[in-house]
Formats: structure tokens, C-alpha cells, sequence
């Protein structure tokens, strides 16, 4: 079923600011909640890994991750180790146990360039990368290693493992997910959301941006957006649910408009419903909320411009939603004889989670 115009929450169900926003001095590509809760980290286009300590009443900043070359963008946790990439293809393992973070590896050249995305297994001993040079490999976490690659011959923007880790989802530019048995990383079976990818004129635009699997490991979701045309990108959201017994499609879930863009994170809260964020022109951005099945989202809202990201807190009381400054004015370059103007920056803001 496709989404019609998104109602918007009764009052006592949408949800509240937590204090201030946190506003780090650059822009951010994922944030994420350590499995215990107690820390937010976020890999930020400087090339680090911000953090903070939020298991107090304040949030307080830690020293931040540094070490990559390019933009970091993605992320993913397994106990204390933060498992981070960036737009060069380094992948990195950091120790986060202590106050002090400590390196344990780095892959310089994970991947030829781009590397999208980093998703790692259940038991916290494998991992697969995703990147622009059209490979997905996977990592042994406690050393390094490579174990293994795919070749997707598409640029790869999104990965992640079944639930019970026998098996990798690998979502390309091309609107077409496979998934593959961990040994050898052969393809098993594909998915196609093919609405998720444009060919307009020369440019290809879409692919599957993000991929999440329910909590209970029934439902794969393959998100993006339609786009509508390339260059200055008019972009529909959009989200194609599958059966994973059967691989059949389910329900879909749909923007009202070509101007609120990419879905551009997702989350699963354990009530049965995806959080997600979207990201638009001119400077739209929402945090919504879509059970499967339903024709719109529950909550959709926030007034939050051009949203990156959301982590959804391991006890599913609190979700954090990082977006961009208001009244951005561009990347710190010269403006007429103004001078120096503000570069783009990324506030977080922690917010109660929306109720069903």
C-alpha cells in the first residue's frame, strides 16, 4: 500500500525535545547509541568520530576518534569496539572500553575509494563492507582479516546480516538487493525494489540507500527514495517491505511529495514500527514513524531541515535525529566582500520515541 499525504500525530503521541541540542562543529553522516547505551557517537564529515557520554543527566563530549582520511560515514558497534569507514576506503577498529579510545587496526585500502556502509554480525565476529568500487567483503573483527568479497558490479550503498548471521544483504545503485551465504559470499536469492533507481539521461540516481531487518526477522526493508530526476535530485521516499521466508514483496511506504527526498537512516523500535529520516530540497527534513502495513506514518514531523540520521536508545525510550543547522548558509566559503561565512553544521537533538 502506498502512503497517501502523512497525517500528523494527536499531541499526546508525538514526541518531546530532550534539552538542548548537541552542535558539533561539522557535518554528520550516521549517528549511533553504543550497545549499552551509555555513549552516542557520530562520524562526522571532518574525518572523526564525535562522542558523548550520555548516561548522566547531561550529555558530556569525550575526546573525539581521529585517524581517518575523508569523511567517515557509517558506523557500527559490536560490545566496545566501534567499527568506522570513510569516503577514502579505510576501515578502522576502535577500542571504546575506556575514557581514552584505543585503536586496535586499521584496513588503509578496505575498498578502492567510497566505502558506504559497515554492518556488523550477531555474535560480534564477522563484519561486511559495502563501496563504491561495486565490492561487499567481509572482516574478521578481532584482527582484520578479510575472509571474503562479492563482486556487485553496481556501486554498493547499504549492507546488513540476517539475524541469525548465516547470511549478508547487500543493497546496490541499481535498486536490487542479494543476499549471500557469509562462506563463501555466493548469491542465495535477490530482491528488487527497482523504483528506488532513476537512469535519467547519463546519471544514474537512488539505489537502496539503507536496508533494516525486523527485530523479530521477518521483514526486510529496502529504502531510498523514487527519484523523479537527476542532477538537482526531486526525490519521492520511499520504503519496499519483503517477506523474508518467501521473499515476496509486502507493504511499501510512500512520501506525499517529490520534495522530501531520500530516506536517509532507519531504526527498528521493538513496538513493531520503523523511525526513520528523510532528507530534501529545499531544506526539508522529517523524523517518521510507519508500522508496516499502514498506509501512513503514525508521526511525521519535527521541523528538522535536511535530516542525516537516527539511532533509537538499546531500551527504546529515546531516539536521536541529527539534522542541519537552521538557516544554513553553505560550506565556509568566501561570500562577496562578507568574508568567511558559517560552514553547515549537524545538531543532534534527543527526543522521547513517538508512541504507536
Amino acid at each position: 500500500m502506498n502512503a497517501q499525504q502523512p497525517k500528523t500525530a494527536p499531541a499526546a503521541n508525538a514526541p518531546k525535545e530532550l534539552g538542548k541540542p548537541l552542535v558539533p562543529t561539522t557535518q554528520i553522516n550516521r549517528i549511533r547509541f553504543s550497545p549499552d547505551g551509555k555513549m552516542l557517537v557520530a562520524a562526522c564529515f571532518d574525518g572523526t568520530v564525535k562522542r558523548w557520554d550520555v548516561s548522566g543527566k547531561e550529555p558530556i563530549e569525550l575526546p573525539a576518534i581521529t585517524g581517518h582520511n575523508g569523511w567517515v560515514t557509517s558506523l557500527a558497534f559490536a560490545g566496545t569496539a566501534l567499527f568506522s569507514v570513510d569516503s577514502w576506503g579505510r576501515l578502522t577498529a576502535t577500542d571504546l572500553s575506556a575514557k581514552e579510545s584505543k585503536k586496535l587496526w586499521s584496513v588503509e585500502a578496505a575498498h578502492d575509494g567510497w566505502l558506504r556502509g559497515v554492518a556488523v554480525s550477531p555474535n560480534g565476529e564477522r563484519l561486511i563492507t559495502g563501496g563504491k568500487d561495486g565490492f561487499a567483503r567481509l572482516w574478521n573483527t578481532a584482527d582484520g582479516k578479510q575472509i571474503g568479497d562479492f563482486e556487485a558490479k553496481a556501486d554498493v550503498l547499504s549492507v546488513c546480516y540476517s539475524p541469525g548471521g548465516k547470511s549478508v544483504f547487500v543493497g546496490d545503485l541499481f535498486g536490487v538487493v542479494r543476499e549471500l551465504h557469509t562462506v563463501p559470499g555466493k548469491p542465495v536469492r535477490t530482491f528488487e525494489a527497482k523504483e528506488l533507481h532513476k537512469l535519467d539521461r547519463i546519471q544514474d540516481v537512488g539505489g537502496v540507500k539503507n536496508l533494516l531487518i525486523s527485530g523479530d526477522g521477518k521483514t526486510l526493508f529496502a529504502a531510498g527514495a523514487e527519484p523523479k530526476s537527476g542532477g538537482f535530485v526531486q526525490c519521492v521516499p520511499l520504503i519496499v517491505a519483503f517477506d523474508l521466508a518467501t521473499g515476496k514483496r509486502l507493504s511499501t511506504y510512500k512520501g506525499a511529495n517529490d520534495n522530501e527526498g531520500y530516506v536517509t537512516d532507519m531504526a527498528w523500535h521493538p513496538d513493531g514500527y520503523v523511525i526513520g529520516t528523510t532528507s530534501g530540497q529545499p531544506g526539508q527534513g522529517k523524523l517518521f514513524c510507519w508500522k508496516p502495513g499502514e498506509a501512513a506514518p503514525f508521526f511525521s514531523g519535527g521541523k528538522l531541515p535536511n535530516c542525516h540520521s537516527v539511532a533509537l536508545h538499546p531500551k527504546g525510550e529515546i531516539v536521536a535525529v541529527s539534522a542541519t543547522n537552521a538557516n544554513s548558509s553553505g560550506n565556509g566559503r568566501v561570500k562577496g566582500m562578507g568574508g568567511d561565512y558559517p560552514a553547515n553544521t549537524s545538531p543532534i537533538q534527543l527526543w522521547t520515541v513517538p508512541k504507536a
